[in-house]
């Protein structure tokens, strides 16, 4: 219901702003005379938990403008340190970044960045930030959403796609550390429609192109276009087997914003085996999964380009579903006894091997342990019941 908020918003303020604007001056062979000029932001609207936007600026590359922030002065800056409301630059210089904080109003705010010309002509480009909403990067229908925590390491992002139905959904959800470089957690829905028709793994290995927002620069992300070199598999988070329907959705599963470097036989053995039986638990309501990571020991490791990343001590899953598989109604609306969730919780370490049933714990059980909380959207009584069990049998793991 949000995200159809926002894009109702941002639709209404894209037929309002001139979002792309561009004039001309002078003779375009003459650099010091002008020359044409356009503008643009990345994003017109930015939701009150972003912290940038992205100002493309495009004309004859020895163009020289001055930038300067002419509404929303008082929010906004050209550097993340400092308030810095002006700057000179060429159009070579690529893009121009616009930093401000978190909106906490309840009111949206404004922001105009005025372009003058060394011939004196000038343009206006434009963006807003919507108002505090405590789910500005959830979506509260979504099951397997965690409770949000604060972090200025952390950036919450979906990815969403469109299936073979042509149905646009969401991929998956992450709560991705740039610091570490690591996703604490993956958070994800599965379902036959997700796998089916099967068009196979793709194998594309990339950074997240940033296609969608927030923005997550390439250089706070791990280098997965060759293995990592140091003895670790690149692991999925959301697996690649999960997400079929078309290429796009298993384009997406081999961002390197979706890898953790797991230990090989451990990746190949144990943990593929809970990836596996967590696609013999699909049925016709939707499972909800939730992957992540956890860093108890400090231990570091590299990519194949020498970039440092944290590697994870442990790695866990949490799962839940309907009981009989056919209720067709959101797990919110669930009574207890309708509801069925189980953890499990691994070592990173190639001894991590044998039966699934040895590593099942309680969600209560991987909530402690990792500081996350999940499930965010049942009821607080069916939460407690829910989060309790661990009943491997259930989920026909013996």
């Amino acid at each position: 219901m949000f995200q159809n908020r926002m894009i109702k918003a941002i639709e209404k303020v894209m037929l309002v702003m001139a979002c792309c604007l561009a004039f001309a001056c002078g003779n375009d062979d003459d650099p010091t005379a002008g020359g044409n000029l356009t503008a643009a932001f990345r994003d017109e609207m930015v939701n009150s938990a972003e912290t940038l936007n992205v100002l493309s600026i495009s004309g004859n590359p020895d163009f020289v403008f001055t930038a300067t922030i002419t509404e929303g002065d008082s929010w906004c800056s050209f550097s993340r340190s400092d308030r810095v409301l002006e700057k000179t630059a060429q159009v070579s210089d690529g893009d121009i970044f616009v930093y401000f904080g978190k909106n906490t109003s309840s009111e949206p705010r404004h922001a105009t960045i005025t372009l003058t010309l060394c011939c004196g002509n000038s343009l206006q480009v434009s963006f807003s930030q919507m108002a505090y909403s405590s789910s500005a990067t959830y979506d509260r229908a979504w099951g397997e959403q965690p409770f949000f925590r604060e972090n200025n390491d952390y950036v919450y992002k979906t990815y969403f796609t469109t299936l073979s139905n042509r149905q646009k959904v969401r991929n998956y959800t992450i709560c991705y550390d740039v610091d570490k470089r690591v996703a604490h957690w993956v958070a994800y829905p599965l379902h036959r429609c997700y796998r089916e028709p099967n068009v196979g793994r793709t194998d594309a290995w990339s950074y997240d192109p940033n296609q969608q927002k927030p923005f997550i620069s390439e250089s706070v992300q791990q280098y997965i276009i060759k293995p990592y070199g140091t003895g670790y598999a690149r692991g999925h988070q959301c697996p690649s087997a999960d997400r079929y329907s078309t290429k796009e959705t298993n384009y997406q599963t081999f961002y390197a914003t979706n890898m953790m470097p797991q230990d090989f036989d451990f990746n190949g053995g144990v943990w593929g085996d809970l990836e596996n039986k967590c696609r013999e638990n699909i049925c016709s309501d939707t499972l909800y999964i939730v992957t992540g990571t956890c860093f108890k020991d400090g231990r570091m490791t590299r990519d194949s380009k020498g970039g440092r990343m944290a590697l994870p001590s442990h790695c866990w899953k949490v799962l839940l579903r309907t009981k009989n598989g056919n209720l067709r109604k959101p797990v919110s609306e669930c009574r207890p006894e309708e509801l069925i969730g189980i953890g499990f919780l691994f070592e990173n370490r190639s001894s991590t091997n044998g039966r699934l049933v040895t590593y099942s714990k309680s969600i209560a059980e991987i909530e402690q342990f990792t500081g996350f909380e999940f499930f965010r959207n049942l009821k607080p009584e069916v939460a407690r019941s829910v989060k309790t069990q661990n009943d491997p049998s259930a989920w026909n793991i013996r």
